[in-house]
């Protein structure tokens, strides 16, 4: 391939050189982002092929006859693509990108050229290097009676010149006029025309169809090449169908990879929210590992945590929120104190209803011992107007030895 039709814009580039550039760009991107990730070299990297990429689109676009907006979905795709490599996201994102940026390029190759042109290398423009066929004409030596230099590409006008000059006082006339009757004319094969001088190449090839020519010689003794012509020659017997064929299929592919970058980009998303929460439920401390607690018999649990007791019990329904502050002493004032059967009255810091429609009161760990005590030993108390029963409290509280050394 010439590098430097790569850099064209007047030319034209049929589909397989499409997709062989774009192919090759997004390949690039994807090597240099394994090799140097997060780095700049990226970036520049990405800044020259999505050029590349971006003109090649355009003269294929050139050679469809097709508008330049369509240029924008080969371009953008890739320069997505590019940054996903740079800020190295999720593999499954980077994937569907490069997918779906390759899916667009095969909707562009099927636009069908606008008119036939002899293309070199997919290539055909400006830059075009002309190069000599061979078997375009063919080369012959033509007899000469006085010794002359052989002539090439004999063509009618040389003949009816030379037979013109003949004259019948000439010692080798008729000699000559027999000789250049019997001479076999060469004529292009195919109705192809030369040129007046005959030395520039025909304008026409000599196959207009484009098919490739098979040695069957070649290919009945396994030659690669030859098999692979063969299939050409197949491909474009049969070209509307397939490319009616590769359409559907890349129709299909293009929304499978919609589906499947939507699902990725949303599995992403839900994999960071997963890890932020585990790394949340990391960093704090798992209180429950602080928290004992003693069920009572009356169908209540008495709790301490980081010398704090709490008494709690089941029975409110509702949000959570908070029932009473002893430092705004706002809330429910039958929250504002815990009375014993004897009068004893103990003010909680504060009463919480939890999500869990369960009700906590936290006291001051000035009052844990006294109330503990109150609790193993009086008949009853009273808490935000329930009235719970202390009946086998102590022997209760005594199976814990944490409640236990309150009790001595």
């Amino acid at each position: 391939m010439q590098l430097n039709t790569l850099w064209c814009y007047q030319g034209r580039d049929n589909n397989l050189r499409f997709m062989a550039i774009l192919l090759a760009c997004y390949s690039l991107l994807a090597l240099v982002s394994l090799i140097f990730p997060h780095s700049l070299f990226i970036i520049l990297v990405l800044a020259v092929s999505s050029a590349v990429t971006g003109l090649s689109a355009f003269r294929r676009l050139r050679d469809a006859s097709k508008a330049n907006y369509w240029l924008l979905a080969a371009v953008i795709p890739h320069i997505i693509f590019g940054m996903g490599c740079y800020f190295i996201w999720p593999l499954g994102v980077i994937a569907g990108l490069g997918l779906f940026g390759i899916a667009f390029g095969v909707f562009i190759s099927f636009f069908p050229a606008a008119k036939k042109q002899v293309y070199q290398e997919g290539y055909y423009g400006p830059r075009l290097q002309t190069k000599s066929e061979l078997g375009q004409v063919r080369q012959r030596y033509e007899p000469q009676v006085f010794g002359g230099q052989p002539t090439e590409n004999v063509s009618h006008e040389s003949v009816a010149d030379t037979t013109n000059n003949f004259t019948a006082d000439e010692p080798y006339a008729a000699v000559r006029m027999d000789e250049l009757a019997t001479t076999e004319m060469v004529t292009p094969p195919n109705n192809a025309t030369l040129t007046a001088n005959n030395s520039e190449p025909l304008t026409q090839p000599w196959h207009a169809d484009h098919r490739f020519e098979v040695d069957k010689n070649a290919l009945d003794t396994g030659s690669v090449t030859e098999l692979l012509k063969s299939w050409g020659n197949v491909a474009k017997t049969h070209q509307q169908q397939l490319i009616l064929g590769l359409k559907v299929v890349g129709g299909v592919c293009a929304l499978g990879l919609i589906i499947w970058g939507v699902v990725a980009v949303k599995n992403g998303f839900e994999t960071d929210d997963n890890l932020d929460a585990a790394a949340t439920e990391m960093n704090e401390p798992d209180q429950s590992q602080n928290r004992v607690s003693a069920k009572l018999p009356d169908g209540f649990w008495i709790v301490m945590q980081d010398n704090i007791l709490i008494v709690r019990w089941l029975g409110e329904v509702g949000d959570a929120e908070t029932l009473w502050r002893l430092d705004s002493a706002q809330g429910d004032k039958s929250c504002s104190y815990l009375e014993f059967n004897d009068g004893s009255q103990y003010r909680p810091m504060r009463v919480d209803l939890k999500a869990d429609e369960s009700t906590e009161a936290r006291f001051s760990p000035l009052d844990n011992k006294s109330i503990i005590n109150h609790i193993a030993m009086r008949g009853s108390f009273t808490l935000c107007g329930y009235d719970f029963s202390l009946k086998g409290s102590q022997a209760t509280l005594q199976q814990h030895a944490v409640f236990a050394d309150f009790l001595r």
